[in-house]
């Protein structure tokens, strides 16, 4: 009898932390785009506050995001070989079509919106806002109706997108806790936790909020229900997603059996923040600022466990292989420096909106009329 010793290589991981960047900021643009649709058609009940900062919430998301895409590329030119090259039977192929189209409604969306915002700025005493006040090109008018139209456009798109990022990872065969079904509808009910943080950050960027951030009753109950319902499913999914893969011993190890806990954890506390904390019409910065960093911590989690902790279960024998994350580009300085990206365009954009206004600043405007 012959005994024969399988050594595995040590091997990086084949989705990088850059996958889960694009991921997480992806997946907040398209939930955030879901909002804003469902904002717009209910715009008697919801306030211009909450609309502005779903506005801006998709258009930087969509623009961070892919952004992030090309640097787990390992090289922005290599995104180009996509396009001379489609092959209809890839997802990710596909996603070089998808994602741009996404992107660039994503960011039509935010901009009609803000249009009669950005007017304000070419009557400013400093010379570069009446530069910025240019990009409303023109005084023509943008009806409401085509507003929700190419909002109700971008939301196809956006779903799009939630499919091809879900069967990208799904499509991988040889990883039984990605190839399952629960693992797309998992990443999508998620997103809107990014969504609603990265909204009610915003919402605390915006001028004049100095005594807390005043809400319309529609606009908080959009808020927790969309809390409350993510919640509840994603701690339904959760369970289902790690007992549907192959390893049926997932719970034994140490690290797994931690990080699932904190994740359902993370996913009650978000509903029992809905429940307590989102009341009333009125948010005091103290708690949209827990509330905040609550949610986006849960969706960046998930996605992070699911996405790159999943790579460190061994296929082949016992392991263990543990993962570390670097401090360089491809670790750390890139989650923080997507971070400070997001942070910078969320800082300068805000500026433009002013949140004192509420509804009577879009359908007093010369840019937007109500036909």
């Amino acid at each position: 009898m012959n005994i024969t010793e399988v050594l595995i290589p040590s091997q990086t991981v084949a989705w990088l932390p850059w996958a889960v960047q694009y991921f997480f900021y992806i997946g907040s643009a398209y939930a955030a785009a879901i909002l804003f649709f469902i904002s717009l058609v209910l715009r008697d009940k919801t306030s211009h506050t909450l609309r502005a900062a779903l506005a801006l919430c998709l258009g930087i998301c969509a623009i961070v995001g892919p952004l992030a895409l090309t640097a787990d590329l390992h090289q922005p030119g290599r995104a180009w070989h996509f396009f001379p090259h489609l092959t209809s039977w890839s997802w990710m192929s596909r996603g070089a079509i998808l994602l741009p189209i996404f992107s660039m409604l994503a960011v039509l969306s935010a901009w009609l919106y803000l249009r009669p915002e950005i007017s304000k700025l070419v009557s400013s005493e400093n010379k570069l806002l009446r530069l910025v006040g240019l990009l409303t090109l023109g005084q023509w008018q943008a009806s409401t109706k085509l507003m929700t139209a190419v909002a109700g456009v971008t939301v196809l798109s956006g779903l799009s997108i939630a499919l091809y990022t879900g069967m990208e990872i799904y499509a991988v065969v040889a990883r039984p806790m990605w190839h399952q079904p629960v693992s797309p509808i998992l990443w999508f009910v998620t997103a809107f936790f990014g969504a609603i943080g990265f909204t009610l950050f915003i919402l605390n960027l915006m001028p004049n909020q100095d005594k807390g951030i005043e809400l319309t009753h529609t606009d908080m109950r959009l808020l927790k229900r969309c809390v409350v319902i993510c919640s509840v499913l994603s701690l339904i999914l959760l369970p289902i997603w790690v007992s549907n893969g192959a390893y049926m011993n997932l719970l034994q190890y140490g690290s797994w059996f931690s990080n699932l806990v904190l994740m359902m954890a993370a996913f009650a506390a978000c509903l029992v923040m809905a429940l307590a904390v989102m009341r009333g019409q009125q948010f005091k910065r103290l708690s949209l600022l827990a509330c905040s960093a609550l949610t986006i911590a849960t969706c960046w989690a998930i996605r992070w466990m699911t996405m790159i902790e999943v790579q460190t279960l061994p296929k082949y024998d016992q392991g263990p292989y543990p993962y570390d994350l670097p401090l360089g580009a491809p670790g750390m300085l890139g989650v923080v420096g997507m971070a400070g990206l997001w942070l910078l365009l969320a800082v300068i954009l805000s500026e433009v909106v002013q949140s004192k206004s509420e509804k009577s600043v879009v359908s007093n405007t010369p840019l937007l009329t109500q036909e």
